[in-house]
């Protein structure tokens, strides 16, 4: 029916009016209801885990045992997940509970919610329940709760949310027969069927679960870039097994030190017991992160993953360590038991060293007759390889007297044996030097231009990164980028200076200095074209966080009491993680890209939830108003919510009759609820 010329609004008036509802002091006049008692008593509906919880005691223990087996049943054989909660009160309506649990819990859950003593009522079906099975639940439940019959209200809804109801059961009566039986074992081998589906999703969910596993573990523990990549449920598996695994290491560790300490003092082995003090001490932080969260205090998604983060990487890093030292003693263990043959094997060497000396200074002397003054640089080298090879045969002679000792009393032979190993290699190398000079001239003379060139564009581009990564808020090492960068250029201003008196010893200078300085260029290319790139990513997430706010904000502000406290809630939480994302954005960049993220999913989930709450009250509002126009209900909905008219989200037409949300039938979610 239309409405009187005398009632109807202008279209004029009506954007007047919008427009100056969408102001803030439209509804200052009518503050919200308080009812601290309730509010109290009322568990969380994001809290709440039992699939049966009686926090009003109208339960017996053996409708709660049976209420939580049929639901179990009802999960393993179609894969719905059922919640049954009893509440002294509720401090909202019974609408805004259910809605904001399943919300939490996922399309698969439903919810039958009853408030005993403010007598409200409410179901709600997530969007993977058939649709008929809500008003079935709802009925069944209704009969028994007329008599204050809770426990049966709870088990007559359990049968009719497992297709058992009245209005499913086939009939008893003989000559049903055949037909009778067709549609039974239709109904069976459809929940077979869809029983069999499920198990096939469980199957290949926990087989794409470990082949990610799998992946995981390959990362390595600094790699925290990678890790946040993880899903959480990834990381919850690998924090786990790194605690596992670390723990192990310890244990392990604690033996071999014990062993190394024995064998070799002390003293030597302060590298492993430093190691082993800082893997002790980042396990026992990473248990009581682990504790944190396994406890009752929930945390945010954001500080789950963070802590999660950080016991994989600081747990893996400090197992890493104490495994690279437990392997380093156990190669000197090895090095002690085989001590007789390893100084054997010097011995040999340092002779074949020896005997090349005379050799090599009778080379020296030919290059410097034919090269004057242009092998200063190695004209040293035999007389030093004389020393080192006269050191290395001290040690030797040392480590054999060790040798001969008892065991227990050759603590000391390992660094024998590398002393006179390490001097063995450096009188190699310098008499290398000049047996290989003559080449190593001529490559210098050849190559010494292109090596300074390249050396001053290297060191060029170090300054220009360090100033383009510092611009960018990119965390690297800039003050040893910009030592090596100092020294390089003063190299290649010493070899254009003097390159012809000694090309050799410069061209040996920068061939040095360009391998440090290509080693701290890679780090800080990687890094900083990794700042960039986090920062695109970074603005893309936040304009798409901006627009998603504003998007949700221009419903819920030209919609006024029509939209709930959920949707409300959830653009208010859209707003604080894009304001946290803003203030990360300098010193944590990763999690400011985690938080504009959220912030944009926060803002699409409110903006999703008003347009259910608006559903909702289009629905309600053509059930009570049959017959009215579009333009009619629009109308109404500025007058009777934007100036305060309607004040429930709750049931409507009274007692059981209640009120539901969504179509009745095909798939999909829905609400039923009142009073009773």
């Amino acid at each position: 029916m239309g409405m009187t010329s005398s009632a109807r609004i202008g279209s004029a008036a009506l954007a007047a009016l919008i427009v100056g509802l969408s102001q803030p002091t439209a509804f200052a006049a009518t503050p919200p209801q308080s009812n601290a008692p309730a509010a109290l008593a009322q568990a969380a509906p994001s809290s709440i885990t039992s699939k049966v919880t009686d926090n009003a005691g109208v339960l017996s223990a053996e409708e709660k045992d049976q209420l939580e087996d049929e639901i179990k049943t009802l999960q393993k054989n179609e894969g719905l997940v059922l919640y049954v909660v009893f509440e002294k009160t509720l401090s909202g309506s019974a609408e805004d509970f259910a809605q904001q649990f399943v919300a939490s819990k996922g399309p698969n859950s439903a919810i039958y919610v009853v408030s005993v003593e403010d007598r409200k009522v409410g179901v709600q079906t997530g969007g993977a329940w058939p649709k008929s099975r809500l008003n079935a639940m709802y009925e069944a439940a209704s009969a028994r709760l007329a008599d204050d019959d809770f426990g049966g209200s709870a088990l007559e809804l359990v049968a009719a949310a497992s297709g058992r109801g009245k209005g499913s059961s086939s009939s008893s009566s003989a000559d049903s027969g055949s037909g009778a039986g067709w549609l039974a074992g239709g109904a069976g081998a459809l929940a077979l069927a869809g029983g069999g589906i499920w198990l096939a999703g469980r199957r290949k969910t926990k087989k794409d679960s470990a082949e990610t596993l799998k992946s995981a573990r390959a990362i390595e523990p600094g790699d925290t870039n990678s890790l946040n990549k993880l899903d959480t449920a990834t990381l919850e598996s690998l924090a786990r097994e790194e605690l596992v695994s670390t723990d192990e290491s310890i244990r392990r560790g604690k033996e071999e030190l014990d062993i190394a300490t024995a064998e070799f003092g002390p003293e030597r082995t302060r590298p492993f017991t430093r190691a082993m003090n800082h893997s002790t001490s980042t396990l026992q932080k990473a248990f009581a992160m682990q504790r944190r969260l396994d406890d009752a205090a929930p945390e945010s998604e954001a500080e789950r993953r963070q802590m999660l983060i950080e016991i994989v990487s600081s747990c893996g890093q400090a197992d890493d360590a104490l495994d690279a030292q437990a392997a380093d003693f156990a190669a000197m263990r090895d090095l002690l038991i085989n001590a007789d043959s390893k100084l054997d094997e010097l011995t040999r060497r340092s002779v074949d060293v020896r005997a090349r000396i005379p050799q090599a200074q009778q080379i020296l002397a030919q290059l410097q007759q034919d090269h004057p003054g242009a092998l200063d640089s190695i004209a040293d080298n035999p007389h030093m390889a004389e020393i080192s090879v006269g050191e290395a045969e001290k040690q030797l002679d040392r480590g054999r007297e060790l040798a001969a000792a008892p065991a227990g009393q050759q603590g000391g032979l390992v660094g024998l044996i590398r002393e006179a190993e390490h001097a063995i290699e450096v009188a190699d190398r310098l008499l290398s030097g000049v047996e290989h000079a003559e080449s190593n001239l001529a490559a210098a003379k050849t190559n010494l231009a292109a090596l300074i060139a390249e050396v001053r564009g290297e060191a060029d581009e170090a300054r220009q990164l360090e100033q383009q990564g510092k611009k960018l808020g990119t965390e690297a090492d800039w003050q040893a980028l910009a030592d090596v960068a100092t020294r390089a250029e003063a190299a290649v201003t010493e070899a254009e200076a003097s390159q012809a008196s000694d090309p050799l010893v410069h061209y040996t200078a920068l061939t040095t200095i360009d391998s440090e300085l290509d080693e701290r260029l890679d780090a800080v290319r990687e890094a900083t074209a990794t700042r960039a790139r986090q920062l695109d990513l970074y603005n893309q997430q936040m304009h798409s966080a901006q627009a998603a706010i504003q998007a949700a904000e221009d419903v819920i502000s030209t919609r006024g009491r029509v939209v709930g406290a959920t949707a409300r809630t959830q653009l208010a939480d859209a707003k604080r993680l894009h304001a946290q994302a803003m203030q990360l954005k300098n010193s944590d960049l990763r999690n400011a890209i985690d938080a504009s993220r959220q912030a944009a999913n926060a803002a699409q989930n409110a903006a999703r939830t008003a347009q259910q709450d608006i559903n909702s009250y289009q629905r309600r509002q053509q059930v009570q108003s049959a017959g009215s126009t579009a333009g009619d209900i629009i109308t109404g909905m500025v007058i009777g919510q934007m100036l305060g008219g309607g004040h429930s989200h709750g049931g409507f037409g009274g007692g059981f009759g209640g009120g539901f949300g969504g179509n009745s039938g095909g798939g999909g979610g829905g609400f039923r609820g009142g009073s009773f």
